[in-house]
């Protein structure tokens, strides 16, 4: 009996907890979202409960995919939306948004390790 009851829970989920967002955002790095990073935001999408996708140019790719997020072919200075549909969208859009600030920042500190005498120019 108590089996049935915890299925039924299940599906009583009200409307109020699935939500969709959605976020306009920039990439700012400059290679891209090529091979690597491709693969941490797939990692960091799929991480989620809610449905993530990258719209771009009109067409939209799941983030959960490594195929689909490359044939969005992203770009630096390429502006796309971020939308998440379920239950945690708030969160998965306020995440894979720090996630691009981190891209540009990681880059920056990579490229300062290969070329130490390099100056910065505000």
């Amino acid at each position: 009996m108590q089996a049935a009851i915890a299925t039924m829970s299940m599906f009583s989920r009200s409307q109020s907890e699935i939500r969709r967002v959605t976020r306009q955002l920039t990439l700012l790095n400059e290679h891209g979202l090529h091979a690597r990073p491709a693969t941490e935001l797939v990692r960091l999408a799929s991480a989620f409960e809610s449905t993530i996708t990258i719209e771009s140019n009109g067409t939209r790719y799941r983030a959960d995919r490594i195929m689909e997020v490359l044939l969005a072919d992203l770009n630096r200075g390429d502006t796309f939306m971020i939308e998440a549909v379920g239950p945690d969208a708030i969160e998965a859009v306020k995440r894979i948004a720090q996630f691009m600030v981190f891209l540009k920042g990681a880059e920056e500190k990579v490229d300062q390790t290969r070329n130490p005498d390099r100056e910065m120019i505000d």
